[in-house]
């Protein structure tokens, strides 16, 4: 008989690593999107609130949509490099050209530069759409082995965290470099005139905060360019995973398809999970910028508020790793944002000032780091639960669908941040706002931001894929491909698969058992469901 444990491949270390740097520049330009598309259409650009609101929202939009696609397209491609691989390669180079137009702003007028950026936020989600599937997806093509795709998980979420924070830190530190420089003039009011205390930014500052961004976005793009090398270079497909991905539905998203992901129950609490908590964390990305600025007064420390966030990101995963192999992804997920309710109310009572804020980032960036982390982890388990069910590798729709929540909570986070300027009176273009912009802020970050993540542990705590169930459909899983492997040995023996239910091999009452069992449970894994039938069908088989 044929032994899978023999002719499986484990993923080498080369491959993790490459496969974790593939992402890191994209990660990176996401990040400084996410961080710096509110401050830099606002401040930079001179779109009002509600124009740089549309623009969000125009782009993500059609981010939401085009997963479904997508998905569809990436399932039916067939090619030498396999699957998803093209996809990876492709969009990483419409990325790094979009990056940089994304950051330059045309002489056009207002209206002209509403279109022009429109135009290329819409591209870029929809090639940031097309590299988050296929690259998301690819993990489940480079092993069939649930560790090594939990290894190059972490792989992927360490270097991808590391690099973001190496990017953040480049990219804060060359505009900071800018905004520090003699042309400020909200920074040098004396220069301009003491009674100038309300003066807007001329056309010399904006000049040199415009190549601030321009030669961060060349790094930015370079760095995009090295990931898609590395996973052009250092990764190969499995064709014989990537092969039966989508099933007989592969190419086509069909009602059916999203029902039977949609009424799978633990990708349901899984997904409102991952939603609330999505929204929260992009509201605190997206406002933390503008919470420094105008709550507190720290101008100045912006990009280290920032990065202080992302660098405690990164340190925390390894701890992360450590706590989930001890106490499992469920309970780890659930106490980490747990912590991070209290950090989120912290925000309101921040004074003035206050360097304090340093803690607070800090902290909320271990809770953050889990959110960057284990839902891929148990987005895996959920993937596997489902084929153990219904027979079908459903990998790019559960993607494509989980990537489509994301841009929903990251399109609605950053959209309350620019209403929450416009309702507060924000400005255009003047070095001192109101009061009310820094009370927004403030009230943006703690009571929105808590609210959805409380909402999220509710529905986390529900979750019913503990690390026991994990295990017994890894267990079920190998223990079929054992049956299939055999029946295709045996078949070829005898010369054909019913000659051998013929001579009682494997009982057709059996077969048609475990069939009728799974339609009865209508494709929902609960923490009820017996198992037991297919270690029965492995018995009977030997």
């Amino acid at each position: 008989m044929t032994d899978l444990s023999s002719i499986r491949k484990p993923l080498s270390v080369v491959a993790k690593l490459c496969y974790g740097i593939g992402g890191a520049g994209i990660e990176i330009t996401w990040a400084v999107l996410g961080a710096y598309t509110s401050t830099f259409l606002v401040q930079v650009a001179q779109m009002p609130p509600l124009f740089a609101t549309s623009i969000i929202f125009g782009s993500r939009a059609v981010d939401v949509f085009c997963n479904f696609i997508l998905g569809p397209l990436i399932d039916r491609t067939n090619t030498r490099w396999g699957k998803a691989k093209p996809w990876i390669m492709v969009s990483q180079l419409i990325i790094a050209v979009m990056n940089a137009l994304i950051w330059y702003v045309p002489d056009v007028g207002t209206d002209g530069k509403l279109a022009w950026y429109i135009l290329l936020y819409t591209v870029m989600k929809i090639a940031m759409s097309g590299f988050s599937i296929s690259h998301r997806t690819y993990l489940m093509f480079l092993s069939d082995d649930n560790s090594d795709r939990d290894s190059a998980v972490l792989y992927r979420s360490l270097v991808m965290v590391g690099g973001t924070v190496g990017g953040m830190a480049l990219h804060g530190q060359i505009l900071a470099s800018y905004r520090r420089s003699d042309f400020d003039a909200c920074d040098n009011n004396a220069t301009y005139g003491a009674n100038n205390t309300n003066s807007s930014m001329d056309d010399a500052s904006l000049a040199m905060t415009k190549n601030g961004y321009m030669i961060s976005a060349a790094a930015v793009c370079l760095l995009v360019l090295i990931g898609l090398i590395a996973t052009a270079f250092g990764t190969t497909e499995r064709k014989d995973i990537s092969r039966i991905s989508g099933g007989e539905r592969a190419g086509q998203f069909q009602l059916r398809t999203l029902k039977t992901v949609l009424t799978f129950r633990p990708y349901v609490f899984y997904l409102v999970t991952y939603f609330c908590v999505q929204t929260s964390a992009s509201i605190g990305h997206g406002a933390v910028a503008l919470y420094a600025q105008y709550s507190l007064d720290l101008e100045d420390q912006i990009e280290n508020v920032i990065l202080a966030v992302m660098t405690s990101s990164a340190l925390a995963i390894p701890l992360i790793a450590f706590i989930v192999s001890k106490f499992g992804k469920k309970t780890t997920y659930i106490c980490c944002q747990l912590v991070g309710i209290p950090l989120y109310i912290g925000f309101q009572f921040v004074p003035n000032g206050s360097l304090a804020v340093y803690a607070i980032v800090i902290t909320f960036g271990i809770s953050l780091g889990s959110h960057y982390f284990i839902p891929w982890l148990m987005l895996t388990d959920i993937i596997e639960g489902c084929y153990l069910q219904t027979k079908e590798r459903l990998d790019t729709t559960f993607v494509a669908l989980t990537l489509s929540i994301n841009s929903l909570g990251i399109t609605l986070g950053l959209m309350m941040a620019t209403i929450g300027l416009e309702i507060a009176g924000y400005k255009l273009g003047s070095c001192v706002q109101p009061d009310t912009v820094g009370s927004a802020m403030r009230i943006l970050l703690s009571a929105f931001t808590s609210v959805l993540t409380v909402v999220g542990v509710v529905f986390l705590w529900q979750y019913p894929i503990t690390g026991e169930r994990q295990k017994e459909i890894m267990e079920a899983i190998k223990k079929r491909k054992l049956a299939n492997a055999f029946q295709h040995d045996a078949s070829k023996r005898n010369g054909s698969l019913s000659d051998m239910n013929e001579k009682a091999l494997i009982p057709v009452e059996i077969l048609s058992s475990t069939a009728k069992g799974l339609e009865e449970e209508d494709n929902i894994l609960s923490s009820k469901t017996d198992l037991s039938v297919l270690f029965d069908c492995r018995e009977s088989v030997i």
